[in-house]
């Protein structure tokens, strides 16, 4: 077998009972995408694609808070879930991307924000995603276990509209400080 790795592409030319054939296998490389995202700026596809789920995730959060108000709790409880495993999974991905993959200090030499603002904008970031993710599974678990007693709807419904709105709080702070923390790295 022959391997030639090319552009985050690897090509394997095999001889297969003496057929010869090619192969081709993509490997996710985030330097492949660097600097060609579509909000133009220096970030990566990758990079604008997460951020704006990001800035959308409190209209997404908004939308499915309206199934409820129209009497979809099954819907507006799937959305729920699915936006809370899907915003750990972004926030990790931002993680690893900003911090391993592009190299933290890098982003830092082509940001024309001093150092010393942006770790701050990413001690915010740090510690809001933290709450939001304790806050939100939480708040998850416990309608979960309310639904499951015949407490939601119903006896406990105050307190998770309350926990909700909390919630969104904070959620709405997270979509605020991950588009800081993209403008001080890849715009200014």
């Amino acid at each position: 077998m022959i391997y030639l790795k090319n552009k985050g592409f690897i090509f394997v030319k095999a001889d297969a009972g003496g057929r010869e054939f090619m192969f081709e296998q993509f490997i996710y490389d985030a330097s492949i995408l660097g600097g060609d995202g579509f909000l133009g700026t220096r970030a990566s596809f990758s990079l604008d694609l997460l951020i704006s789920f990001l800035a959308f995730l409190p209209i997404s959060v908004a939308i499915s808070i309206l199934f409820v108000t129209k009497g979809y709790l099954k819907i507006h409880q799937f959305f729920q879930i699915l936006l809370f495993l899907l915003t750990v999974s972004f926030l990790a991905w931002f993680a690893y991307i900003v911090h391993y993959k592009e190299g933290l200090a890098l982003l830092l030499e082509q940001s024309s924000v001093p150092s010393s603002q942006v770790y701050l904008y990413l001690g915010i970031h740090i510690l809001l995603s933290i709450i939001v993710i304790f806050k939100w599974f939480f708040s998850i678990v416990y309608a979960l276990s309310d639904r499951r007693r015949r407490a939601l709807p119903g006896l406990y419904s105050q307190a998770h509209i309350k926990s909700g709105k909390s919630t969104f709080l904070f959620i709405f702070l997270i979509a605020l400080s991950s588009v800081g923390v993209y403008w001080a790295l890849f715009v200014a």
